[in-house]
């Protein structure tokens, strides 16, 4: 699983989903939690996504 940065369309995603969680009464101690598993999600989709040989360097 890579450390790179996110793209900008991932953080607006992210941003997104953050925001309509927050809409919808999400504890706020519950958010960073909350954007830590996507991030974590979202990179570890494009590492399985990126292929074997991609996942390894």
């Amino acid at each position: 699983m890579s450390e790179a940065p996110l793209t900008a369309a991932e953080q607006k995603e992210i941003r997104a989903m953050l925001l309509e969680l927050i809409a919808k009464g999400f504890p706020e101690v519950a958010l960073d939690a909350a954007r830590k598993n996507a991030v974590l999600q979202l990179r570890r989709l494009k590492g399985e996504s990126a292929g074997p040989a991609k996942a390894t360097k």
